[in-house]
Formats: C-alpha cells, sequence, structure tokens
C-alpha cells in the first residue's frame, strides 16, 4: 500500500494479488454438494479418483491447468449451487475417461462440488 502523505485524504492504494499458480494443488471437499455426491462412486471409480487424487496433489497449479490428463476448463455457462458465491466460476476437471470432477478454484485450492460420474453436468 502506498501513501501519499503530502496531500490530506488523498490515499493511492495498490492492491497486489498473489499468483498461486507454482503452489502444489490442494483438494477441498468442503462444499461438496449432495447433487452428485462422493457416495455415488463405483469402487473402480474411486480407485480412478484417487489415483487422480495424488497426481493433482503432486503439480503445482500452472502444470494443473496444462496438464492433458486433467483437461482443465473453465466453464461459466454452468451455474453452482446456492450455497456458493454467485461470482465463483466453475470448472471441470477430467477424473478419468468417465467421471468429472466439478468444482471452483480459489487460490491454491480446488473446492469439489460435484462428482460428475456420467457428463451430466458439462459433456466436457
Amino acid at each position: 500500500m502506498k501513501h501519499n502523505f503530502g496531500q490530506k485524504n488523498s490515499f493511492d492504494y495498490k492492491l497486489i494479488r498473489e499468483n498461486n499458480d507454482d503452489k502444489t494443488g490442494i483438494l477441498k471437499f468442503s462444499q461438496c454438494d449432495e447433487k452428485y455426491p462422493l457416495y455415488d462412486l463405483q469402487k473402480e471409480e474411486l480407485k480412478e479418483f484417487i489415483s487422480f487424487a495424488k497426481k493433482f496433489e503432486s503439480l503445482p497449479w500452472r502444470s494443473i491447468k496444462t496438464y492433458k490428463g486433467f483437461k482443465f476448463e473453465n466453464i461459466p455457462e454452468i451455474s453452482a449451487p446456492s450455497n456458493i458465491e454467485k461470482d465463483m466460476t466453475l470448472s471441470s476437471l477430467r477424473a478419468s475417461e468417465k467421471f468429472r470432477i466439478i468444482g471452483y478454484r480459489q487460490e491454491e485450492y480446488f473446492y469439489i462440488v460435484w462428482f460428475d460420474r456420467n457428463h451430466l453436468t458439462y459433456k466436457g
């Protein structure tokens, strides 16, 4: 923050936004919605999700966004559940060929909203 002390009531505030792309991705489950929950996954899908989670949490965001296996995409046309802030843009990550993880990024965290087994939320 920079202050101009010579002038009365004159402040020049500069917000510095941290770039978190070099930080390792962290999955968060606190925003999971009941529409497509984790417990609906079958045994093989759970194994695939665990493999996905291990890979995801080993990479920095810079790599997560470009890793072809995850096919990271922002999907602003999809509306989030009412408990999610309206200005959050949902994103899709491919956990396997069969299912996607839908959620949103905040800093280094990816908040999972849905486990979309059959591409019902997003066809990507």
